[in-house]
């Protein structure tokens, strides 16, 4: 069942067919309190993010990184870099300030 499509049921049993919230709840196999947000929204809130967002002290780092990623989907997965590898990279290789702290924790 589509989530817009749930809204909309629950919203017409809850608001005009006059059934409780639980037994909504017990009806459609949610959480009451999944039924009580569906009563304030008329429809299902969006995602809050939209878009890549870097930290400030990336902030020159962003193609690198973006790069790093682009060729790491063409290798096998055990092969990739993880966070910690291209944090590494960016230190040694382009003197990133801000990994220097986070690697040497590791």
């Amino acid at each position: 069942m589509k989530r817009v499509e749930l809204y909309q049921k629950v919203r017409h049993a809850v608001l005009i067919d006059g059934m409780s919230r639980r037994a909504a709840a017990a009806y459609f196999g949610i959480n009451r309190n999944t039924v009580d947000k569906m009563l304030v929204f008329p429809e299902p809130p969006q995602h809050g993010r939209c878009g890549v967002t870097y930290s400030r002290k990336l902030a020159g780092f962003t193609e690198i990184i973006d790069q790093i990623l682009i060729d790491d989907r063409t290798v096998h997965s055990k092969q990739r870099h993880t966070g910690g590898r291209i944090f590494e990279r960016l230190r040694d290789e382009h003197g990133s300030p801000g990994a220097s702290r986070l690697c040497e924790s590791m």
